[in-house]
């Protein structure tokens, strides 16, 4: 059970065209508790920054959404959920290779080659923040990259290594948790991580 979200669910489906979208329908019709997870076997038009779309081969990789409740957070303030995940993508990946970087405002690289996407979606009600949908895509496992995207790569094809996808989700989730716990209470050490391990920062 993840503490800080300790009510959350995995919701696995076989695929969606979308799991933020497929999420933000759910939460319309049911009462998730936050940390929530909607995680897609084949994600078929994975969305990513403005008009981008993101590519996973179906099983291969992580392609899924959680739903946060950041009834602190000011509209103004709301790029700080955007540090707090990325960061939380940096820490999973930096526990497998070096040179792991966020580029802004939330890609993950490794080196110069794109490694996760992240796309947030805001919900404001009265000048605050009254519920987010995080969609993420990492790239595990998938060994080959067949879309015209200038730059993938995979934990895999940069280790050789196949990871378990179950364990990857459970230990994201709990990092996820940990970087928004310190939205609330380390605001401050948050901002300046994110600089320090941003990309290409001060050059």
């Amino acid at each position: 059970m993840n503490p800080i979200f300790p009510d959350s669910q995995i919701l696995r489906i076989r695929q969606a065209d979308s799991t933020n979208r497929y999420l933000a329908q759910l939460s319309k019709e049911e009462n998730l508790a936050e940390g929530t997870l909607v995680v897609a076997y084949e994600q078929t038009h994975g969305r990513g920054q403005g008009n981008n779309s993101w590519e996973s081969e179906p099983g291969a990789n992580l392609t899924f959404s959680i739903l946060l409740y950041p009834s602190f957070i000011h509209a103004s303030q709301q790029f700080v959920l955007s540090k707090a995940v990325s960061l939380a993508v940096y820490d999973f990946v930096s526990q497998h290779v070096a040179d792991v970087a966020v580029k802004w405002p939330n890609d993950v690289y490794v080196n110069e080659k794109k490694i996760a996407g992240i796309l947030i979606e805001n919900f404001i009600i009265d000048d605050y923040l009254s519920k987010t949908i995080v969609g993420i895509g990492l790239n595990i496992n998938q060994n080959v990259f067949v879309s015209d995207a200038p730059n993938p790569v995979s934990l895999r094809q940069l280790t050789g290594k196949t990871y378990p996808l179950e364990r990857c989700l459970q230990n994201l989730h709990v990092l996820i948790a940990a970087r928004y716990r310190m939205v609330k209470e380390d605001a401050e050490q948050l901002d300046s991580d994110y600089l320090r391990h941003l990309y290409q920062y001060g050059k």
